[in-house]
């Protein structure tokens, strides 16, 4: 038997689950959105890409490794103050100056690194931390293990429809849990592009789109979403999109569209809520297999 999960007030990833009634157009009435904003290294443009979101009333869901965390643990305070959703985002240090993700590494280095991130946080904040995100959507049977030992109730290192699914879980688009783990998987949303599926983020977006192609592509799946009565979940990285013009342009249209259409705001914790009050989780579309 699932969970029954509470919504926490504290909270950051954008979603809606309220009024679901359909309107005269085919469309719900109001759209599901979901906001996670990660960041490691960049305070400024973390500032910038919020103060946007705070100047809206929007809460999201805030993702940060262990350096991040100590170096700015006042903004993270007043952050959680607001209610704000902060989130532990785990990435491995490079190794001559080659990438290295979570399933790279042994199970004692994955240890120490997530126990360090979600330390660091709760140090911080003086609270739990609920929720995990791995770099580049890569973990393996260890990570579950590790994340399910600390006690996570969330795992975010999913991407809907591509091949970063738990086996058996190949169609969900909606978070889910497997009988063998504790934590909800949370998928994040996938956008279909040139015969492929990508992680809807600001950051594989910028190899094939311009700035202009991104901005319609956000509100593009915006309406998409909303017209299926599912969520849309995106992640913005203000390193990439706090800096660059373009990208924070088209990450400031898409929230003024969002709130025009009655967008919903709401955490994770509720979208696991609602999820479990809807006829199914899954999708019809087939996971591509990668």
């Amino acid at each position: 038997m699932a969970r029954k999960i509470v919504p926490a007030c504290s909270s950051i990833l954008l979603l809606v689950a309220c009024n679901m009634e359909p309107t005269p157009d085919g469309t719900q009435s109001t759209p599901l959105v979901n906001l996670q904003v990660t960041e490691t290294s960049d305070p400024q443009a973390f500032d910038r890409i919020l103060s946007e979101v705070r100047a809206r009333q929007i809460k999201s869901t805030i993702l940060i490794d262990a350096d991040f965390a100590t170096q700015n643990c006042q903004t993270l305070k007043t952050l959680d103050s607001e209610g704000f959703e902060i989130m532990a985002f785990a990435r491995p240090e490079a190794q001559d100056d080659q990438i290295v993700t979570m399933s790279m590494l042994s199970y004692e280095d994955q240890d120490q690194l997530i126990t360090g991130v979600k330390t660091a946080i709760e140090d911080c904040l003086g609270k739990s931390v609920t929720g995990f995100r791995c770099y580049r959507f890569d973990q393996n049977k260890d990570t579950y293990a590790i994340l399910d030992s600390l006690g996570f109730q969330f795992n975010l290192g999913f991407v809907a429809q591509t091949g970063s699914c738990l086996p058996g879980h190949e169609d969900d688009t909606l978070p889910y849990q497997a009988p063998e783990y504790s934590f909800w998987a949370v998928p994040m949303y996938s956008a279909q592009f040139e015969g492929q599926r990508l992680a809807f983020c600001d950051m594989p977006f910028q190899r094939v789109l311009d700035a202009d192609g991104w901005s319609q592509l956000l509100k593009d799946e915006f309406d998409k979403t909303r017209a299926e009565g599912r969520p849309l979940i995106v992640e913005i990285h203000p390193y990439y999109s706090g800096v660059d013009e373009g990208r924070f342009n088209a990450f400031v249209s898409f929230l003024d569209y969002a709130v025009q259409q009655n967008a919903q705001f709401i955490t994770v914790a509720e979208l696991v809520q609602w999820s479990q009050q809807q006829p199914t989780t899954r999708s019809a579309l087939p996971c591509d297999q990668q």
